[in-house]
């Protein structure tokens, strides 16, 4: 009998819910009485409910992220207009903090804030015992994590060949930065290595050979960070990738030899960048050596095998069009292999609200909640801004396009200043910013070379079309040479 459906919509299949696994996990007894259910965010709501009546469920719990609330908000809305007597249970990131007003926990039954798994057991519990708790919202207190039940049997051996498997060694960050909930929790708390090193194993066991760390400071103890890597050298396979998220003025020598001694291609390290604005990094709390961050990523660059990918966070207080400029310069001079350029978004109960009124940041109402405006960044400058993070997308983190925006990129005065001008150019052109297929790239950067760049016709189609045959291995010529 299945008294209680663990449920969410993910942003895509190869995402798994880490989240609900945990949940799972940990209902004890009532573990028996409990499935997990995962969809995607571009399903109908209509079909979610039905599959989810269709077990005829008490309890739903469901989990909450900036990705799929407004989707979670329709599924809801139809699931308590078919179904008023189920249950639902509201839990995540997204729901916890200035949920007050929101159409979504009016419409629910009850909220979970913050880490779920035990508040979670023990409201289920109540409920299905005929016991009704007095508050709608439950406190979800930080459970100590060496008493959890690790989540990593819950992966099946579809998860496993297919998806994302997610993994963590501990919670907590011990920084401030204020755009990030991380900064919100007072202390690092970590697994015991032991039990993850067995689940780990267990889980290569059965075929898995890519895991994602969701440690928002992995590499905080030199210690733990190299029983990790010494953990993973040991057992390397072929195919296999490790991704970290690592603070990057923070690596120690012996920790960057270590991951020196890695194959190319296995360890995929996220490192967040942000701005290089000393402005803005007192203005949001952020400590960090910008000196040693590059040189961290140089030594990462040049002398491993690792798959680099930075962050830049555009729209921040202090931050000008000339700082982004020199910040992205200065990075993209590094030539990580990924440039993540996102917009600033104002993630619900982040400290980074108290900056709206002085610094005029004018935030949209809708997920996810971008900024759209700022006292040193107007509305066209943000929304040019928006449209080159997605073209360099497209451009730059694809992979496609190396001859050619080599050419590019070398226009004066800058390479953010000469992918802003193809930026415009693409926009003025397209008037879009998704569904451009290949041949369309490829046309667009050969006209804006031969037409801006100054680039021969011959030296333009060479490169354009070495891409182009790089990506597909065609050797037809495309038709607009």
């Amino acid at each position: 009998m299945i008294d209680i459906i663990l449920t969410t919509l993910n942003a895509r299949y190869s995402h798994t819910a880490f989240g609900l696994r945990y949940l799972w996990a940990n209902l004890g007894p009532l573990q028996q009485r409990a499935v997990m259910r995962e969809f995607i965010i571009g399903q109908e709501p209509l079909e979610i409910v039905e599959a989810l009546l269709l077990e005829r469920p008490r309890i739903i719990g469901i989990g909450v992220y900036i990705w799929n609330v407004d989707a979670v908000t329709r599924v809801v809305e139809v699931l308590k207009s078919v179904a008023p007597e189920s249950i639902v249970v509201l839990g995540g990131p997204e729901i916890s903090h200035e949920y007050e007003e929101s159409e979504l926990f009016q419409r629910a039954d009850y909220l979970v804030r913050g880490e779920g798994e035990v508040a979670f057991r023990e409201l289920a519990s109540a409920l299905l015992a005929g016991r009704v708790p007095g508050e709608k919202v439950i406190e979800g207190n930080p459970p100590e994590l060496s008493e959890l039940a690790l989540p990593y049997s819950a992966y099946t051996d579809a998860d496993i060949a297919h998806r994302t498997l997610y993994v963590e060694t501990s919670r907590g960050c011990p920084f401030k930065c204020e755009f990030c909930l991380s900064s919100l929790e007072p202390c690092v708390r970590e697994f015991p290595l032991a039990p993850f090193f067995g689940a780990v194993e267990a889980l290569m066991a059965r075929g898995a050979r890519q895991f994602k760390f969701v440690d928002r400071t992995f590499n905080l103890r030199e210690e733990r960070v190299l029983a990790i890597l010494d953990f993973f050298h040991a057992r390397l396979r072929e195919g296999m990738r490790i991704h970290f998220e690592l603070v990057p003025d923070r690596l120690s020598p012996r920790t960057l030899t270590r991951m020196a001694d890695f194959p190319a291609g296995v360890l995929r390290l996220e490192v967040g960048v942000q701005t290089f604005n000393p402005q803005t990094q007192e203005a949001i709390s952020r400590v960090q050596d910008m000196d040693e961050t590059i040189a961290t990523l140089r030594f990462l660059r040049e002398q491993t095998g690792a798959r680099l990918h930075a962050d830049l966070v555009l729209g921040m207080p202090c931050e000008t069009w000339d700082s982004i400029r020199d910040g992205f310069d200065r990075l993209l001079a590094v030539r990580p292999q990924e440039i993540q350029v996102g917009i600033l978004k104002r993630l619900k109960g982040a400290p980074i609200a108290r900056h709206a009124e002085p610094h005029k940041m004018v935030f949209s109402s809708l997920a996810p909640y971008e900024v759209i405006q700022t006292a040193t960044l107007d509305f066209e400058h943000m929304q040019r801004l928006k449209r080159f993070a997605r073209y360099f997308e497209l451009y730059y983190n694809s992979g496609n396009f190396p001859a050619s925006l080599d050419a590019l990129l070398k226009t004066p005065p800058s390479p953010f200043d000469a992918f802003m001008a193809f930026s415009d150019r693409l926009w003025a052109s397209l008037g879009r910013t998704h569904g451009i297929n290949l041949a369309r790239l490829c046309e667009a950067i050969y006209r804006h070379l031969i037409g801006t760049c100054g680039v021969s016709p011959e030296t333009a189609s060479l490169a354009v079309q070495s891409d182009y045959r790089r990506v597909h291995g065609r050797t037809e010529k495309l038709a607009f040479f």
